[in-house]
C-alpha cells in the first residue's frame, strides 16, 4: 500500500464525505449491476451495461474509492 493519500491534493471534501460517498457510489453500482442482470431478451444489451459498471468500478477504485 502506497503513502499516497487522494486528500492531500487539495480535495475539499473531508475523508468522513470521501467515505459516506463510497458507500452511495457501492449501492448505485450494485443496483446497475442487479438491473442489468435483470434485462431478460436482450443478453447484448445486458451484458455491455455490466461492463460499463464494472469498468466505472474499476475507474472509481483506481482514484481510492472502496467500491
Amino acid at each position: 500500500m502506497s503513502d499516497h493519500d487522494n486528500f492531500e491534493e487539495g480535495a475539499a471534501e473531508t475523508r468522513t464525505d470521501f467515505l459516506v460517498n463510497d458507500f452511495r457510489i457501492k449501492r448505485v453500482l450494485n443496483s446497475l449491476t442487479a438491473s442489468a442482470g435483470a434485462i431478460k431478451g436482450d443478453e447484448a444489451s445486458a451484458g455491455d451495461i455490466a461492463a460499463r459498471v464494472d469498468a466505472l468500478r474499476h475507474l472509481l477504485r483506481e482514484v481510492g474509492h472502496d467500491v
